[in-house]
């Protein structure tokens, strides 16, 4: 695959909560940081499936397992031997990459040390004791802004108090502005027409779904553009938080409709997608709270259960997963779906709370036509806002965050 293939590919992936956007692809970085390598490393093998030979793909698996795995809070036995097994697996095929020519040798200082993470995590505890950087961010709040605040002469004494300001200031702010940013939830347009959420938020099957048909006595509902919402904590560190966006086009925005991973049967559990189904998150709404009796036509008070049940989305749904997920690249293959003789997409409304999580799907590219081609293979009309229109196969990226990878197996 090309320089500038990839580029293609890496900029009209959709976007989707905790991943970056390189507008302008990867091959215009100068100078890398640690984060953008991260942030590399979480699209990277999805955009390379299909364009690199089997050995290549277990090669960059296989590390990217093990990077990911040594991350980890908490390791037991298990956790370890997985560990071992993907350095096997690269050592097994790193010399698809002497082959290819990518490299010239593999005698790399940092290669060697992975041989040692094992036996040193069983001696020293977690490599999370080991981070710098928290350090290295610490020093551009404490040293790179407070030099850039001082005049440059005799800076030191400028610099500490610089810093002790602004920690003051830090430390005290009002309760009110703390208040206020914890509750920036409002509906983006109050109490919308059912017709017209279907038009805004391309969902034509929005009307026709469970609640949200023609026969209640309701033509309105307060519809959201997005909420942010605490994943279920699979150690005892800090929640991972996580959102979701299903916003229509605006005069300067283009439209945003997340997929998410939905909880459907009662086998479903916090990892692994037993129970599950993917979808793309078209409308967020809010029944109303007064209805209009459609014997006497004066309005009413809404059920109970509809206040109890809280939230809800209309999700159209892809095609459902395999068993297991694809052995090379590990990700699953999710298809969407053909339309039906309605022409309007499968969906379903379901309560907000049952959507376990965001995720990203990135589609499958078309093929060269020949091995040796690096000719563009990306359609004109892939854009990061429209791709998963355009698309119909994808896969589903489970290293777009540690959290996907510890829960989409």
């Amino acid at each position: 695959i090309g320089e500038k293939e990839l580029d293609r590919r890496i900029r009209c992936l959709p976007p989707a909560y905790g991943t970056r956007h390189f507008k302008t692809g990867i091959s215009t970085l100068s100078q890398v940081s640690g984060s953008e390598r991260k942030d590399i490393a979480r699209i990277l093998l999805g955009c390379l499936v299909g364009r690199i030979p089997r050995a290549a793909m277990l090669t960059f698996r296989s590390l990217l397992d093990f990077i990911y795995l040594s991350q980890y809070p908490t390791h037991d036995e298990s956790t370890l031997g997985y560990m071992e097994d993907a350095l096997k697996m690269f050592h097994d095929n790193k010399h698809i990459l002497e082959e290819l020519g990518i490299r010239e040798h593999l005698n790399i200082p940092k290669v060697h040390s992975l041989l040692h993470y094992v036996d040193s995590i069983r001696r020293l505890g977690t490599t999370d004791n080991f981070n710098t950087e928290m350090f290295e961010r610490l020093h551009i709040d404490c040293a790179k802004k407070a030099w850039r605040a001082s005049n440059h002469r005799n800076a030191r004494p400028q610099m500490i108090k610089w810093l002790d300001r602004r920690e003051k200031r830090s430390t005290h702010l009002p309760r009110s502005s703390k208040t206020r940013i914890k509750l920036a939830k409002h509906p983006s347009f109050a109490r919308q027409s059912l017709p017209s959420i279907e038009e805004r938020h391309a969902a034509p099957g929005f009307t026709d779904a469970d609640r949200a048909n023609r026969h209640l006595p309701f033509g309105r509902v307060e519809v959201f553009h997005g909420f942010k919402f605490n994943n279920i904590p699979l150690n005892d560190n800090a929640e991972e938080k996580d959102g979701v966006k299903a916003r229509p086009s605006s005069a300067d925005k283009p439209a945003r409709f997340d997929t998410v991973v939905v909880l459907r049967g009662d086998e479903a559990e916090a990892t692994g997608l037993q129970g599950t189904r993917v979808g793309r998150l078209r409308v967020i709404f809010q029944l109303p709270k007064t209805i209009r009796d459609p014997t006497t036509n004066l309005d009413m008070e809404a059920p109970e259960e509809w206040a109890q049940e809280g939230p809800l989305a209309y999700v159209e749904w892809y095609g459902k997963l395999g068993s297991t997920a694809n052995p090379v690249h590990m990700m699953y293959d999710v298809n969407k779906l053909p339309l039906p003789s309605n022409g309007k997409p499968q969906g379903d409304v379901v309560p907000l709370s049952s959507i376990r999580q965001s995720c990203q799907l990135i589609p499958r590219f078309p093929g060269p036509s020949s091995l040796d081609s690096l000719e563009r293979s990306v359609p004109d009309d892939w854009k990061s806002d429209t791709v998963l229109d355009c698309a119909s196969k994808f896969v589903l990226n489970n290293w777009s965050s540690k959290y996907a990878y510890q829960t989409i197996w």
